[in-house]
């Protein structure tokens, strides 16, 4: 019988299809299992990162690295699992920032991150940081993986606090740069604001330093403030926008009522109009110049109230809080003087021990005893008692009864012309007037100042400003008193420019000959070398 060899081939290839079939299977069960092992392996020892391939027992090791030397590390550990052959090791480093951003924004119930993260198991420890506290909130993650966090476990805790410190904003941003933290925003209501100072005055992370805090108090509407002088207290209340300006306002206070207690029941509060704390401060340190003193703030209506023991002391505090007064308020002057009590009525005498009127002249009454005298001046009862005028005259007076009248109190013009000194004196020691050395050329920090001083110069109309220029003894005498009074001139020349009637100005060099300080030292010397300002009527 012949052997028919296409029958056997017929048979065979069945077999190797089905073979083919298994080995393949097997292949596939053994690059799944292969595979689940690796990654297992890998996510044992912190390699989230890589990625393995198999193509067989033979592993492809891909993926970035957020550190030097983890690719080598991931090999050996995916080397080291059962069943492996040979790894391929193609994995590299992520990209190193040069500095390290991350930053999270709050708009409304919407967060967003932004910046870098050190690794994926990093980032998805910030998102769930941030949905649990931030329930209910749309979180959108926009960072990307990069090498070159500082500390990964500082740089963490960093991240946790401010997404703490944005609980209490309405609107604000936290940005952490290396492990330097920066907060912005409005703060929800005054509890908050105070927990997110406290927090970043003192309770940030050991490692985390904050470089900038600019979370401002929530807005109030109306803006109110007040000061108080009640029970031999200064109470200051309402609301502030800023610790500092606390600061300045307390400081102010202190200036103008020394040696009074101050209770300080401000808050916390956004929203001030324009220029204010420059109209308060100055109402501050008049304070101590009125008694039963007390100042009102509502937005833009701004009321002082108070005696003045003089006119003079009232015109000189009203001018004071009219430099300051910015364009944008109004001054209610509820400014009183002190009126003199008036001396008690002469006691009325009986008609019996009254003087005789002199008789008319007569036989009958010739060698009437104590007649009136003509000259004597009447009294009046019930009123202030009258002050005779004295007049010098070379003239010889005429016969009759003296003249009498009551003293006049002091002119209006030196009022003004005191208040006027005192204002372009406290401009004066408020800002700085420079010259450069050796020179009457003014330096350009004066400018604002000289401006201000412009500007009260023309509120003194019909006055005459006399400007002393005043050096320090080193040098020439002849020189110093020139250079001073250039000086003057300069100062001068601005004024007028800046539109001051020239008429009004007086440049007046003193030279060193009216020191305010012993020439003893630099320093005094300094204060020495000065422009200073007199008014009087014309």
């Amino acid at each position: 019988m012949r052997c028919n060899w296409w029958r056997w081939l017929w048979g065979i290839i069945p077999l190797l299809v089905l073979s083919w079939v298994a080995i393949e299977a097997e292949h596939a069960r053994l690059e799944n299992d292969l595979t689940e092992r690796g990654k297992a392996a890998l996510s044992a020892k912190g390699f989230d990162w890589a990625i393995a391939e198999f193509k067989g027992r033979d592993a492809v090791l891909s993926g970035r690295a957020p550190q030097e030397g983890e690719p080598a590390k991931a090999a050996a550990a995916l080397a080291e699992t059962w069943g492996v052959r040979i790894v391929d090791n193609r994995a590299g480093l992520l990209d190193k920032a040069e500095k390290y951003i991350w930053i999270a924004s709050r708009r409304n119930n919407r967060i967003r991150l932004s910046g870098f993260a050190p690794s994926i198991s990093a980032r998805q420890a910030i998102l769930g940081v941030t949905k649990a506290t931030f329930p209910g909130y749309e979180v959108v993650d926009r960072t990307t993986l990069a090498r070159g966090v500082p500390s990964t476990d500082v740089w963490l805790a960093g991240v946790s606090f401010a997404l703490k410190q944005l609980t209490g904003v309405k609107r604000g941003d936290a940005r952490l740069e290396d492990l330097d933290l920066a907060l912005s925003g409005e703060a929800d209501d005054v509890a908050a604001y105070r927990a997110i100072k406290s927090a970043l005055a003192g309770g940030a992370p050991k490692g985390i330093k904050v470089i900038r805090d600019n979370v401002t108090a929530p807005v109030v509407s109306p803006y109110a403030w007040s000061a108080r002088v009640a029970e031999g207290r200064l109470v200051l209340a309402g609301h502030v926008p800023s610790e500092e300006v606390r600061a300045q306002f307390l400081a102010a206070a202190k200036m103008g009522l020394p040696g009074m207690a101050v209770v300080d029941q401000m808050e916390p509060g956004e929203g001030p109009p324009q220029g204010w704390t420059g109209m308060v401060v100055a109402a501050l340190r008049d304070l101590g110049r009125l008694e039963g003193a007390s100042v009102e703030m509502k937005d833009a209506a701004f009321t002082v109230a108070g005696v003045a023991s003089d006119a003079v002391t009232a015109e000189a505090v009203r001018t004071n809080l009219r430099a300051a007064l910015p364009a944008t308020m109004r001054l209610t002057d509820q400014i009183h003087v002190k009126e003199l009590p008036l001396p008690p009525p002469l006691p009325s005498m009986p008609e019996a021990a009254l003087p005789a009127a002199p008789a008319e002249p007569g036989p009958a009454n010739q060698g009437s005893a104590n007649p009136r005298p003509l000259d004597a001046a009447p009294v009046k009862t019930g009123s202030a008692p009258v002050q005779p005028a004295v007049t010098a005259s070379t003239e010889p007076q005429a016969a009759g009864p003296t003249q009498v009248s009551q003293s006049p109190a002091a002119p209006e013009t030196v009022i003004k012309a005191k208040a006027c000194e005192d204002q372009l004196a406290a401009l004066a020691a408020a800002g700085q007037i420079h010259f450069a050395y050796a020179s009457a050329e003014l330096d350009s920090v004066s400018f604002p100042t000289l401006d201000k001083l412009a500007e009260a110069a023309k509120s003194c109309p019909g006055m005459t400003i006399e400007v002393g220029g005043h050096a320090s003894p080193e040098g020439i005498a002849e020189m110093n008193q020139q250079l001073s009074l250039k000086r003057a001139q300069s100062v001068v020349t601005y004024l007028v420019r800046a539109g001051v009637d020239a008429t009004q100005l007086r440049p007046v060099g003193h030279g060193a000959s009216q020191p305010i300080a012993p020439n003893t030292s630099s320093e005094n010397m300094a204060k020495n070398r000065r422009i200073e300002f007199t008014v009087r009527p014309k």
